[in-house]
């Protein structure tokens, strides 16, 4: 008997662990396979791309970073294709501007309609006290405000799947129409991001052990859970754990 262990560690310290099986490796039985229902691949599909980001917003910002939301004047018309070509705009101003000051030009961005009809962008920047500079780019690139909230940077815990899931489901939570077009990338992110380092081992054992951090690491109570695949039926535990300073 063996199960296989998937091991993702990010930059920031953080890293995750998922042990799965095909099989009985908790002493339990596969649960019977069948075709997985077009939801069932949305929802599988949905979940992969929410851990890929979050991956991808640990191994590349940092706490204080901004999180901020791009709007056009009231009552402005447009496509999502016409928003993204304003957007497209901004963004290569933002590139020449960080390219004169040797800065990296780190992004992540989606663009969406929200629950009154308008176009708008949630875009992760890195925070260089030039909020001023990023809404003069804004403006000459054709945009209007940009939204500051109290979740306006990422916060010090790292907890932000939350905000990969806001990125990632345009419906929010089934609140809003799906305008996701089958096939697009959900978000969209600069060249050249860290990435985080994965590893798969094959594990021989009857049945994995209790969630424990290594020498050096701590393990994060709330991130254990359990389950049964829905694509699979195979049992799985995930949990992560925090490398101490």
């Amino acid at each position: 008997m063996s199960y296989f262990k998937k091991i993702v560690e990010c930059l920031n310290g953080m890293t995750f662990i998922t042990k799965y099986a095909g099989s009985s490796a908790q002493g339990g039985k596969r649960a019977p396979k069948s075709k997985p229902t077009p939801k069932q691949k949305e929802q599988y599909n949905i979940r992969k791309a929410v851990e890929r980001l979050y991956y991808t917003l640990l191994c590349n910002f940092r706490p204080g970073d901004y999180n901020l939301v791009f709007t056009y004047p009231a009552k402005t018309v447009m496509t999502i294709a016409e928003g993204k070509e304003i957007f497209g705009r901004f963004l290569r101003l933002y590139r020449d501007y960080c390219k004169k000051q040797g800065y990296a030009c780190d992004y992540v961005y989606n663009t969406e309609i929200g629950q009154g009809g308008n176009v708008h962008h949630h875009c992760i920047l890195h925070s260089r006290k030039d909020r001023e500079i990023i809404e003069d780019l804004w403006d000459k690139a054709g945009g209007g405000e940009i939204q500051y909230r109290k979740n306006s940077k990422l916060w010090a815990n790292y907890d932000w799947y939350g905000l990969a899931q806001y990125l990632v489901d345009k419906t929010k939570g089934g609140k809003l129409p799906d305008t996701h077009i089958p096939g697009e990338r959900r978000y969209i992110t600069s060249k050249g991001l860290k990435k985080p380092k994965i590893r798969l081992e094959r594990i021989d054992a009857e049945r994995w052990n209790k969630p424990k951090a290594p020498k050096g690491y701590e393990l994060i109570p709330d991130s254990i859970r359990s389950g049964t695949d829905e694509l699979t039926g195979g049992n799985f535990i995930k949990y992560a754990m925090r490398r101490l300073i």
